[in-house]
């Protein structure tokens, strides 16, 4: 019966040893369900901002501010003038 078979030694440019055994150069399912996490978690994150961001502007909008201070009692007024 013989035994394993020794590969000789690889080393990277900078004098580390580089472990070559089958395997781990492809990705494995355990590395991709990381990054697709971290995928679901920005987007999640993503909205959640928007979402605050839309909200806070609905609770605290002022439409005094829209178009001049004085906007809303030339809207009321009976003889509003046409903004060009």
């Amino acid at each position: 019966m013989p035994g394993p078979t020794m590969r000789p030694a690889t080393f990277d440019p900078f004098g580390e040893r580089l472990d070559l055994r089958a395997g781990q150069d492809a990705p494995s399912a355990s590395r991709r369900r990381p990054i697709r996490t971290r995928r679901i978690v920005a987007a999640v994150l993503f909205w959640a901002l928007a979402a605050g961001l839309i909200t806070a502007r609905g609770a605290f909008f002022d439409p005094s501010t829209a178009f001049g201070p004085d906007a809303p009692a030339r809207v009321a007024a009976k003889d509003a003038t046409v903004l060009r």
